[in-house]
């Protein structure tokens, strides 16, 4: 068994001027994305939660965040990583478990984040907790856990712990910068 989520997550190191710019970018991306089918309104603010997840891995690993638009999606990409690996994040308010909708493309790896929302949007931030292979995550079993959609699943206390990931990135790379 794994090592406990409590006990290894990384915090992003999300700066607070930063805010307006995810804010930015998520509502581009609400405002790209309105009535398409492949859209999933799972919570309130779900754009802004997946921006927070994005910009505490680019900021781990010294990467920049897409803010490109994309009206036809990401294709479920959010990073390259020059190992070269690509990396979808997934960030949740509840995030007990990795999901891998069924059906939907599989990229390498993919990375659980949990969003902590603040009233005073300035103050909201994410935290990585764990990632996974995607060719693991797509084979693990399946669920329904709301919105008649049904995905893969691994608990959170079951991911792989991010330093794994970025000892990797490192010892290819160096520090991010």
């Amino acid at each position: 068994m794994r090592q406990g989520i409590a006990s290894r997550f990384q915090l992003g190191n999300l700066m607070r001027s930063s805010i307006p710019r995810l804010l930015q970018i998520a509502q581009q991306r609400s405002g790209t994305h309105v009535g398409h089918k492949s859209q999933r309104i799972l919570s309130s603010d779900y754009n802004m939660v997946g921006v927070c997840g994005e910009d505490a891995f680019a900021d781990e690993f010294g990467l920049k965040i897409d803010d490109s638009i994309k009206p036809s999606g990401d294709k479920g990409i959010d990073f390259t990583l020059s190992l070269p690996f690509t990396v979808d994040v997934k960030c949740a308010k509840l995030p007990f478990n990795l999901l891998l909708e069924v059906g939907k493309p599989v990229v390498d790896i993919y990375v659980l984040a949990d969003y902590n929302d603040s009233f005073n949007k300035e103050l909201s931030s994410s935290i990585l907790l764990g990632w996974e292979w995607g060719k693991v995550l797509a084979k693990a079993p399946t669920k329904e856990f709301g919105h008649g959609v049904l995905n893969h699943y691994i608990p959170a206390e079951d991911l792989r712990p991010i330093s794994t990931l970025k000892d990797r990135y490192v010892q290819e790379y160096g520090e991010p910068k």
